[in-house]
């Protein structure tokens, strides 16, 4: 709820149906359910879709999916004068970020995302006793939003991420006839092999594709061999990156996955780590593309208490 709400509000008509509206439209929920004599919350209609883990996963993942359905709403609502791109092929996507960019990186690709009309976002206040998902995609009318959850702090990480739920995207497995909603659980970050689920498949080769293909599978089997230290790892991944258009981040975790050294893994991504973390980098690409003025106050309030970014009209 916003900061300015005092439950003591509720006793009162009017505020009342101001909670139930702010519900209402924050959480997907039919506001007549709210408004019942004994309310029970009922989600509006969605054709939702869960990868879990879990098997008691799809009740939580429902409240998750909502959450992400109220907040994609509003995202769309932001760029409604950009229409968005209907498909492209993983190795046109690089190509056209290679154009102008010495690799794919994570703020190129969210940069590329919202130029297509397509917003990006990292949920970072994700409510606390709410089981965290690792991504999910919405699709609002004609329009798919995608949010990043993981808590991670490595750029490389979550440009898998997000390449990956791109890739669900422009594979179209969000067709449905209207508010498709996917949501990732818990994606193999580090292991793909892990992946059972046909979508599942395709998207990782969509996002594997993006961020370097071929080139960047033989460069992290180039590395294999000598023995590193964190530092002299992440020297020789920026090294073997000189002059070749790849992150040396996904070089760094493509050698993780071959070796299965996490532990050494993920101390050489932190040396790559010299400037914003990547939740903020996701964020500060959203903030210079989203058009606040479309956004009412309590929206504006709504996206900086999920996602920590400060909008002025």
């Amino acid at each position: 709820m916003p900061e300015w709400w005092e439950d003591e509000a509720a006793r009162e008509e009017g505020g009342l149906l101001e909670l139930q509206m702010l519900l209402a439209r924050r959480l997907n929920v039919s506001l007549a359910s709210l408004q019942a004599a004994v309310p029970l919350p009922v989600f509006r209609e969605t054709t939702q879709r869960f990868k879990t883990v879990h098997p008691d996963g799809s009740s939580q993942l429902a409240v998750a999916a909502s959450i992400g359905h109220g907040l994609a709403q509003m995202l769309a609502n932001a760029v409604e004068h950009r229409p968005p791109v209907d498909s492209i092929s993983a190795a046109s996507l690089r190509q056209d970020l290679l154009a102008t960019n010495s690799a794919v990186s994570l703020d190129s690709l969210c940069g590329w995302m919202w130029s297509h009309g397509l917003p990006v976002v990292h949920v970072t206040g994700w409510p606390d006793g709410l089981r965290r998902p690792d991504a999910m995609c919405v699709r609002v009318g004609q329009r798919p939003v995608t949010m990043v959850v993981r808590k991670e702090q490595a750029p490389a990480r979550l440009a898998y991420l997000v390449a990956h739920e791109l890739g669900h995207v422009m594979s179209g497995h969000l067709q449905a006839a209207n508010n498709a909603v996917l949501v990732d659980e818990a994606l193999p970050v580090d292991d793909q092999r892990t992946f059972s689920d046909d979508d599942e498949i395709e998207a990782d080769a969509f996002a594997m594709t993006v961020l370097g293909g071929d080139l960047l599978l033989s460069t992290c089997r180039s590395l294999l061999g000598p023995r590193y230290s964190e530092l002299t790892l992440a020297v020789a991944a920026l090294r073997a990156c000189r002059d070749k258009p790849l992150d040396a981040g996904q070089v760094i975790l493509g050698w993780g996955r071959l070796s299965e050294d996490w532990q050494l893994t993920n101390m050489a991504l932190k040396y790559l780590m010299t400037t914003q973390s990547a939740p903020v980098v996701i964020n500060d690409v959203a903030k210079a593309h989203i058009d606040a003025s479309a956004l009412s106050a309590d929206g504006r309030d709504h996206l900086a208490r999920l996602t920590a970014m400060e909008l002025v009209s």
